[in-house]
């Protein structure tokens, strides 16, 4: 390659890393610009929680299912709705969390399954977490909001970061399918007889690593404990320090913008930069509990769903060198 053509490539190498740089860091400052004007505007904070997972969650889900993104708009406050209403009603949360999944599972034939992973997230955590003093129409308004505000920065301000996930074959979706409904229900069921300060983090963590390709699933565990283990050390350390309130907030933005861009080539920098902002929104007091109460699940989600992707993964070798015999 002669000089000038290398020298052409690598101006263009750098325009484009600038041009991925700047939507990153505006993207994410504009995804916390609402919570902070909730927070200056003296408005509860209540109002913070439902609109900025919601327009976290869609924007998310624009990157990773943009097909599912309008649909979104009604069913992320639709699943946070329902996760409200079934508080306290085991026997109603169930098949409603089974009928989620089985619909996640469905949708991996059309490889959309990563961006309905985000309305099962909303109905486990709006069901797990302490119930909202909001009304449920302001609460659902709310949502909405955020959700379409989270529409727009993914497909306006990620546009470079949209991605397109290939669809599972149909002996993948029914084992898929089995699994996740089982493994979902059950790690529901024990965050919530163990009375954790966190018990979303348990269903949450394995309904993101369950995944129709039981290689892909052993890449997920891995990559999931490596990212989880330098964001909770992270995390730590930021808890040490104590920043003041506007420092603290540029971070988190610095934090989420070097996640966007570790997306597509570092999954345990995204991780890692994910779970950052998850601790870093605690109190200073429960970081502690937090980061052992995350790493915690994430390594026995990762040895029990790790060893089933094993022996899944052997099962398929197996197979395969059968048929080459046959």
């Amino acid at each position: 390659m002669t000089y000038p053509r290398l020298a052409l490539r690598g101006l263009a190498t750098i325009r484009h890393v600038r041009f991925r740089l700047l939507h990153a860091l505006s993207t994410s400052t504009l995804l916390f610009v609402p919570a902070m004007l909730f927070a200056l505007s003296d408005q509860p904070a209540s109002w913070i929680f439902p609109f900025t997972l919601s327009a976290a969650y869609s924007m998310m889900i624009v990157l990773l299912a943009k097909r599912l993104s309008l649909y979104s708009l009604a069913g992320l406050p639709v699943m946070q709705w329902l996760g409200q209403a079934c508080i306290g009603k085991d026997w109603l949360m169930l098949p409603v969390l089974a009928g989620m999944l089985l619909i996640m599972a469905t949708v991996s034939r059309r490889g959309l399954h990563k961006g309905m992973q985000f309305w099962v997230f909303s109905l486990l955590l709006a069901n797990m977490m302490p119930a909202s003093t909001l009304p449920a129409g302001k609460h659902a308004l709310l949502a909405f909001c955020g959700a379409a505000y989270g529409l727009l920065l993914g497909r306006y301000g990620l546009a470079d970061w949209h991605r397109v996930l290939p669809g599972a074959a149909r002996d993948d979706v029914r084992r898929y399918a089995w699994h996740l409904l089982l493994c979902g229900c059950l790690a529901w069921l024990a965050g919530g007889r163990w009375h954790l300060p966190h018990t979303w983090w348990l269903p949450v963590l394995v309904v993101g690593i369950i995944d129709p390709s039981p290689q892909r699933m052993l890449w997920l565990v891995k990559e999931r404990v490596y990212g989880t283990l330098l964001g909770g050390v992270l995390a730590a350390l930021l808890a040490w320090w104590q920043p003041p309130p506007a420092i603290h907030m540029l971070i988190m933005c610095l934090v989420l913008t070097t996640a966007l861009m570790l997306m597509q080539r570092s999954f345990r920098g995204f991780i890692a930069g994910l779970t950052l902002l998850v601790l870093s929104v605690m109190p200073v007091a429960q970081v502690q509990h937090g980061v052992v109460e995350r790493v915690a699940d994430t390594l026995l989600v990762g040895v029990l769903l790790g060893s089933l992707a094993w022996w899944l993964e052997m099962g398929v070798k197996q197979q395969l060198l059968q048929n080459r015999a046959g």
